[in-house]
């Protein structure tokens, strides 16, 4: 009797912890990563807010916390690819993120990557170079 009872606990473990990660692994990325900071033209932006990014499977979150627990959330969706991390929000009617240089479609250019930090560096539709530091959270 305990040994079934030991099996079963097993198993339901296992089944717990092949979840975590729908359709498969998709590395460092996986999680939550905070912005640390952003320049803008090389002029450190004062932010205010908090912003995370999430990644998972092809989801992608951009998370704008403000006040006293108060979010603002957009989905959208990215890919890596020779080291450019695009990030699109298909839909600019739910695109309600007000994060300095962030626009409906990001081609960053990624550097010092390591799997608790990395560079993001884009130019905007405006001609203006943003770099965004981001250190993994969870």
């Amino acid at each position: 009797m305990k040994k079934a009872l030991l099996i079963l606990c097993l198993l339901g473990l296992f089944a717990l912890s092949a979840c975590t990660r729908n359709h498969g692994d998709i590395g460092i990325w996986f999680g939550t990563w905070h912005v640390e900071s952003v320049t803008a033209g090389g002029t450190p932006v004062n932010v205010v807010d908090d912003y995370f990014f999430q990644f998972q499977n092809t989801v992608f979150r951009v998370s704008q916390v403000y006040g006293h627990e108060q979010l603002v959330e957009s989905f959208g969706t990215w890919e890596e690819q020779d080291g450019t991390m695009t990030i699109d929000f298909p839909d600019p009617d739910v695109f309600y993120i007000q994060m300095p240089g962030l626009e409906s479609h990001n081609a960053f250019a990624m550097s010092d990557v390591s799997s608790k930090k990395a560079t993001f560096t884009k130019v905007d539709a405006t001609g203006v170079n943003y770099t965004y530091q981001l250190k993994k959270s969870y």
